[in-house]
């Protein structure tokens, strides 16, 4: 990003963040209104427990890479980077949940992966990494 303004930096994390949630909830909605119920490949009981493991780490990882990464003494790449780990983190929590619905036939860890992603999404915009 060599060269360009704080704006253009801002624009593209802004870009970026808004591309991640569109994924998220279009995966979602086709897993949940459009496939097929199948039947249960992996016991909805572990998919619930493995989601749950990856949704703390997420929780707790965005916590520390924003801090750590994109603080006050932070530089504009460095910010940057923070945001696009946290909100893969955020991701990969919500894609695990739906997969688990795919493989389970079990909603329960979308609808929980997705309220994550929702609250982890809200909590670090773009502002966040930018304000410094």
């Amino acid at each position: 990003m060599r060269g360009q303004t704080p704006d253009a930096g801002s624009q593209i994390l802004t870009a970026i963040y808004a591309a991640l949630a569109l994924g998220v909830f279009l995966f979602a909605a086709i897993v949940i209104f459009v496939l097929e119920p199948v039947e249960a490949t992996i016991d909805p009981g572990l998919m619930r427990i493995v989601w749950f493991v990856a949704a703390i780490v997420a929780t707790l990882g965005a916590g520390i890479v924003r801090g750590r990464m994109a603080g006050r003494d932070a530089g504009p790449d460095s910010a940057r980077t923070a945001a696009i780990v946290v909100w893969a983190l955020a991701e990969g929590q919500a894609i695990l949940g739906i997969v688990g619905t795919m493989l389970t036939g079990d909603r329960v860890t979308a609808y929980a992966s997705l309220a994550l992603f929702a609250w982890l999404w809200m909590r670090y915009p773009p502002r966040s990494f930018t304000s410094g």
